[in-house]
């Protein structure tokens, strides 16, 4: 009988505890481990990340008021670093699983983000995350053997893509190695090394299929020559043109993105791309 009574009381105080928690941030549950915790999507038929695996996440880390970290694509490997940590969290996620956590903010700031002393009090961090990839450490080493493969092949036949391209489309004209051609004339001068250019551009696969572009007159790009502020390509190119002209050039992956290619922009490792450039003005 004296047992029973105990029992009630206990029962009692960690029901309490719980509603406690819950109100603490509405709509988030309490894992054991120390974190809250809400799912927006949540895919249970699907595989969970283990222990030494490579995850591939999309990540925004803030407080209620501030942005620390954007929403940005990020690869983590799961490896523990404290009870409760990031790691934990996403060793409960299922891949496709959306969700955001909330952790203890100056230890999450201090001891996985490395950056010192935590500067926004006692304000919890808020991570919000979406799983995107699960790799084992064997996946991993087999794709990135596939991926050096792929770049070796790419590699030996860069040169002949960019031949094919330039007969294609009959570019006549060259310049330190680059195929360009004419597609409208200018009158104005020729920038010198050192001077500020302003100038629109369209970037293109050699598909023809289009990855970036600055074509408002009002908001061009504008560098100053020579200093290692747009793409190679783009600055050599530029001081072989006057104001006005625009061309339409072929850049090797020595003058684009080079041997790591450019992941925002999904282009592979030696891949010749190509930019139609107009000069605006130069900028006295």
């Amino acid at each position: 009988m004296k047992i029973r009574f105990l029992i009630l009381p206990f029962l009692f105080f960690l029901i309490c505890i719980s509603a406690i928690s819950c109100r603490k941030y509405s709509g988030f549950k309490h894992d054991s481990s120390g974190y809250y915790y809400h799912y927006f999507s949540c895919n249970e038929n699907n595989g969970q990340p283990q222990t030494g695996d490579f995850v591939v996440v999309n990540m925004g880390i803030r407080t209620t008021d501030t942005v620390i970290s954007p929403m940005t694509q990020n690869n983590m490997l799961i490896d523990e670093l404290y009870r409760g940590d990031i790691y934990c969290a996403l060793r409960d996620m299922h891949l496709g699983d959306s969700a955001t956590f909330i952790f203890n903010g100056p230890q999450f700031y201090e001891e996985f983000l490395g950056m010192g002393e935590y500067p926004y009090g006692k304000k919890p961090i808020y991570v919000d995350i979406k799983l995107l990839k699960i790799m084992s450490k064997e996946n991993l080493e087999e794709a990135e053997e596939r991926y050096q493969e792929q770049k070796k092949l790419i590699r030996h036949i860069e040169d002949s893509l960019i031949l094919d391209y330039v007969a294609e489309y009959r570019f006549e004209d060259k310049y330190y190695g680059l195929h360009f051609t004419y597609d409208k004339r200018g009158s104005g001068p020729k920038p010198k090394k050192n001077q500020t250019v302003q100038v629109l551009y369209r970037g293109r696969r050699l598909d023809n299929t289009e990855f970036d572009n600055c074509t408002d007159a009002e908001h061009p790009l504008t560098f100053e020559l020579g200093k290692d502020q747009a793409a190679r390509g783009l600055d050599v190119m530029v001081q072989n043109m006057c104001v006005g002209d625009q061309v339409t050039v072929v850049l090797p992956s020595s003058y684009a993105f080079g041997d790591k290619g450019n992941e925002v922009f999904q282009i592979p490792p030696y891949t010749p791309v190509v930019y139609t450039i107009e000069l605006l003005k130069i900028v006295k």
